[in-house]
């Protein structure tokens, strides 16, 4: 999970320059959000893209279209052969190199945990700031 956290922290994160271990972690943290065994149309798993990339998601730094592309080229996310319907794939039908991946954050709520995420990072970085002032004001 540390993997996790370093990634979704940040800001800016575009999919096509992370490496594809990297990038194979951006796409189940947002696989994991879409919803389990549920058949949805095009504007439906638009609608819940552009949700995960304004939440969860939000380090990631591309659109819904991009990202869809990348679920569905990635093995993520099932679409008929025409475009019309779309199905997040079941974590043991993930392909081989994903599943232990994709079994491992399935279940995860990752708004609730990218919000502590972001949380414990402000922290740190006041902390630090806390710190770094101590130190001037002794030095003085």
């Amino acid at each position: 999970m540390d993997r996790v956290a370093r990634l979704v922290v940040k800001e800016g994160v575009t999919l096509g320059n992370l490496g594809e271990s990297d990038r194979s972690l951006a796409l189940a943290w947002v696989w994991v959000g879409l919803p389990a065994d549920t058949v949805t149309d095009e504007p439906g798993v638009n609608a819940q893209l552009k949700q995960a990339l304004q939440g969860p998601a939000s380090c990631l730094d591309t659109d819904h279209v991009e990202l869809r592309r990348w679920l569905v080229d990635g093995g993520w996310l099932a679409r008929d052969g025409y475009g019309r319907s779309y199905q997040r794939v079941a974590a043991d039908e993930l392909p081989a190199h994903q599943t232990a991946l994709g079994q491992a954050l399935d279940g995860t709520d990752t708004a609730a945990m990218v919000e502590r995420l972001r949380l414990e990072r402000v922290a740190a970085r006041q902390a630090r700031h806390e710190a770094w002032q101590a130190s001037r004001q002794a030095a003085a």
